[in-house]
């Protein structure tokens, strides 16, 4: 039986589409905050599952805030608050390059598949322009659901009306290349660009 040939590719944002790290924001609050170290902060957010409140939906920007002043006595106003929290992100210049040749190809239709949350896809939006190539979307706190969970790569399959022979998922997280494979989907674990780039090549070719 021959192969289907890739129609859809699904893009990760964090780590793949854009290079980020948290402890840009823990280091920031703490360099302000004078009696509260970085680590300390970090834990707390982990301990109470804060970050995936935010990505889920059930907990927005501004009562994250609100929990973490009242618990660390933060003098930081909101504004500085949110900026650092949002500002984590770099670019991937060669997989910019990638999805701009990939928008131009019209028999390629482009998906985002995002743990994200508001404040964060606003400043990606805003910062990183070729993101925005991809508006066909599902963002984890809009629809309440997470990757690696099976159900948001169900939602977006059903969505967008996917089939998964036809579909390649980008993504650097292995938890999340596990769930999706699961389902039938293709996957590419994205660690780096060269190696992504045989990947993607080789399994284009196979798919012919």
């Amino acid at each position: 039986m021959p192969k289907h040939k890739i129609r859809n590719i699904i893009f990760d944002l964090g780590n793949t589409l854009v290079y980020f790290d948290h402890c840009y924001f823990w280091d920031r609050v703490a360099k302000v905050e004078k009696k509260l170290s970085a680590n300390r902060f970090k834990k707390f957010i982990s301990e109470n599952k804060l970050d995936i409140k935010q990505i889920s939906g059930k907990l927005d920007n501004k009562t994250f805030f609100k929990i973490v002043k009242k618990k660390f006595d933060l003098k930081l106003g909101y504004s500085d608050f949110k900026y650092f929290y949002s500002d984590v992100f770099w670019e991937n210049p060669p997989m910019k390059r990638f999805l701009e040749k990939m928008s131009r190809l019209k028999h390629y239709r482009l998906f985002l598949l995002s743990n994200t949350d508001s404040p964060h896809m606003k400043f990606i939006d805003d910062n990183f322009p070729y993101v925005r190539l991809l508006r066909k979307r599902v963002l984890s706190y809009k629809v309440k659901m997470y990757k690696p969970q099976l159900k948001i790569f169900r939602y977006i399959i059903d969505k967008y009306k996917l089939n998964v022979d036809e579909t390649l998922l980008i993504d650097d997280m292995k938890e999340n290349i596990i769930s999706a494979s699961k389902l039938g989907i293709n996957t590419i674990q994205y660690t780096n660009h060269k190696k992504f780039v045989k990947e993607f090549s080789k399994l284009i070719k196979t798919h012919k």
